[in-house]
């Protein structure tokens, strides 16, 4: 008898056993498809506005973002225009996004304007730099000091002038306000304003024809797949340290369009792999099928981008 009471409490023991084993399975299941749907955000609004300047290291990189918010069911815009009206357009919030702050130097005066309408996002890529650039073959010329010293008669070869972008662009305002001033070429030099186009057909132009040149120029740019430069040093760091580039956004944007927020907050690349996608744009293919290129090539960065997110393809 009292090995039957045995045997029957040891079943008993097992069958509870079993049963509070499931439940707490279920518990941990039901809990973790609670996370799991917690963690899932919302596309909410679809119509998404992305914000660029017209200088190409910045296009290819909201033409990659452009391609991963479509993937995942947004109708995307881009819109291109002045740096200026970039960020007045992302405070006044008739653009959402943009993936071209770059802090803490080129685009300061703009941040400083703007802030408190704008939402600071991740870091895009780190350490992009700003410089008075030349070809390599200008082997005398390694500073600005040596414009500033009309080294070689480097002044009157040039007649007196530095090659700039569009006027709006936070480098030409810091070349002009800051760097000729503290080198002492105001005194006869003149940066000639033009456009991120027309700055690298002058210097593809001298280059041809081994001239010389000195033009604004930064990383991440496709010049530097292209042609052997050299950055003149600046030995009173007007130029500054390099900056960050950041993502940034209007206020409101991440409650609107939770999903895209988080995408754009997860993106962030190499000025290699910046620059591969700009090379690609300037050699004549579209910024979409750069930006598709590039994504095709690199399964896995994608995949990071877009980690814990469904897409509809």
């Amino acid at each position: 008898m009292r090995k039957e009471l045995r045997v029957s409490s040891i079943i008993i023991m097992l069958i509870l056993s079993v049963a509070l084993t499931a439940c707490a399975d279920n518990e941990s299941s039901s809990s973790n498809n609670e996370s799991s749907k917690e963690n899932q955000l919302k596309l909410g609004e679809k119509q998404v506005t992305l914000a660029t300047d017209t200088y190409v290291s910045n296009i290819g990189a909201t033409h990659v973002v452009k391609q991963l918010l479509e993937e995942v069911g947004y109708s995307v815009t881009v819109k291109e225009t002045d740096v200026g009206i970039e960020f007045s357009g992302l405070a006044s919030g008739s653009s959402d996004a943009s993936v071209g702050l770059w802090l803490p130097g080129t685009h300061a005066s703009y941040w400083e304007e703007y802030k408190d309408k704008l939402d600071k996002m991740s870091l895009v890529t780190e350490e992009v730099e700003l410089a008075l650039t030349v070809p390599a073959y200008m082997e005398d010329i390694n500073s600005i000091e040596d414009l500033a010293d009309n080294k070689n008669n480097i002044g009157e070869k040039l007649e007196w002038e530095i090659t700039g972008i569009s006027p709006g662009a936070g480098m030409m305002e810091i070349t002009k306000e800051k760097v000729i001033p503290a080198y002492g070429l105001d005194k006869d030099w003149e940066l000639q304003s033009s456009s991120g186009p027309a700055m690298a057909a002058e210097l593809k132009g001298a280059i041809d024809k081994k001239e010389p040149i000195v033009v604004t120029l930064w990383t991440p740019h496709w010049t530097f797949n292209e042609f052997d430069l050299k950055m003149l040093e600046d030995p009173k760091n007007k130029y500054g340290d390099p900056d960050n580039v950041y993502a940034v956004s209007r206020k409101g944007f991440k409650e609107d369009s939770p999903l895209a927020y988080k995408i754009i907050d997860e993106f962030n690349w190499t000025k290699k792999q910046n620059q591969d996608v700009m090379y690609s744009i300037q050699s004549g293919m579209s910024t979409d099928k750069a930006a598709k290129k590039f994504l095709d090539n690199n399964p896995d960065l994608k995949e990071q981008w877009l980690e814990g997110v469904q897409t509809k393809k």
